[in-house]
């Protein structure tokens, strides 16, 4: 099973940027996010993003997930507080 950072990194590998050291977690993938679109965030100029983009803790494959169809999964997350 994939550690977050192990995931983190396996992502900024597929897109050739660095991500986020924070994120989100469950059993079966960790959710992680590009720096660049962290750093827009917090400049306010990010309210909604693309996909989010996820990496299986199993396989290490990475997938990009459509908002409203994942939205349940994400708001458990978040309410399970498996934030990194």
């Amino acid at each position: 099973m994939l550690t977050f950072d192990e995931a983190r990194e396996i992502a900024a590998a597929h897109y050739g940027e660095p991500f986020a050291v924070d994120g989100l977690e469950d059993d079966g993938v960790c959710l992680v996010t590009p720096q660049r679109v962290r750093d827009d965030e917090a400049r306010g100029l990010v309210a909604v993003g693309g996909a989010w983009i996820v990496v299986d803790r199993e396989t290490g494959a990475v997938d990009e997930w459509p908002h409203l169809a994942f939205i349940e999964r994400v708001h458990l997350m978040r309410s399970a507080g498996r934030r990194r």
